[in-house]
């Protein structure tokens, strides 16, 4: 089965491939958590991965953001398995995440569709409505910052930094 995320990948690397991007034939993994999902138990070993956040496909109906509107795009190295699994999903656990995003940015609310949310129940309103798409490329390679990049741009998250 064809899907979006399929299709962004063969133009990221076509465009890898005239851009001259170093390791851009390494192979890349792709994953897809549908909501609701469970937050990822570990990074895969040896493993860094780009992730990325957006509303589910029936939530999004709902919001005038739409559906698979792209609210986060990050990257992991292979050290990093705690902001990957879990951090996100936490508003106190990191300088920066989509939790405490989400929280902070009020104004954004009725564009996505949120009437409450806290601290309490951020990690729930994350896991019942956004899918979680991982593309996993092996340490060292270096991809994962060109995959974050072409992501972004074609994606433009909600949030970033």
């Amino acid at each position: 089965m064809i899907t979006l995320m399929n299709i962004r990948l063969a133009e990221f690397s076509q465009s890898a491939e005239l851009a001259s991007v170093d390791q851009w034939h390494s192979p890349l993994t792709h994953e897809l958590l549908r909501a609701p999902h469970r937050p990822p138990s570990s990074l895969p070993t040896g493993m860094c991965a780009v992730y990325i956040f957006s509303l589910s496909e029936s939530y999004g109906e709902t919001c005038a953001a739409g559906p698979n509107r792209v609210l986060k795009v990050g990257k992991v190295g292979s050290n990093s398995a705690p902001r990957f699994c879990s951090q996100h999903y936490s508003p106190n656990s990191a300088n920066s995440n989509l939790a405490k995003s989400l929280l902070k940015d009020r104004v954004l609310w009725p564009y996505l569709g949120i009437n409450e949310l806290s601290e309490g129940n951020v990690k729930d309103w994350m896991l019942k409505n956004l899918d979680r798409d991982h593309i996993f490329v092996t340490k060292d390679s270096g991809l994962e910052r060109e995959i974050e990049k072409f992501f972004r741009g074609h994606f433009g998250p909600v949030f970033e930094g």
